[in-house]
């Protein structure tokens, strides 16, 4: 009966830290002169592509994304990328 309840304890222990993981993912934005949302999407998604980090841990696919390398990209590409509150 210990042994199980350890098991309780460490799966509800693992599926909180994963929930802070998700809340804790910082939000950007980016904004450009002229660009149309259709734009903004494809820009986006290749600097994603760019910046992905497939070695990395991470629980989701978009903690593989190297923040800074995307931001770099979207800024090589005349937007500017600033940080949701």
């Amino acid at each position: 009966m210990a042994g199980l309840a350890l098991v309780r304890a460490a799966v509800a222990l693992a599926l909180a830290l994963c929930a802070l993981a998700g809340c804790a993912a910082q939000r950007w934005s980016y904004t450009k002169p002229g660009m149309t949302p259709g734009r903004l999407d494809q820009d986006l998604e290749s600097c994603r592509r760019l910046a992905h980090r497939p070695y990395w841990f991470a629980f989701t696919r978009s903690g593989r994304v190297d923040q800074e390398a995307l931001n770099q990209c979207m800024q090589r590409r005349g937007y500017t990328a600033q940080r949701d509150e």
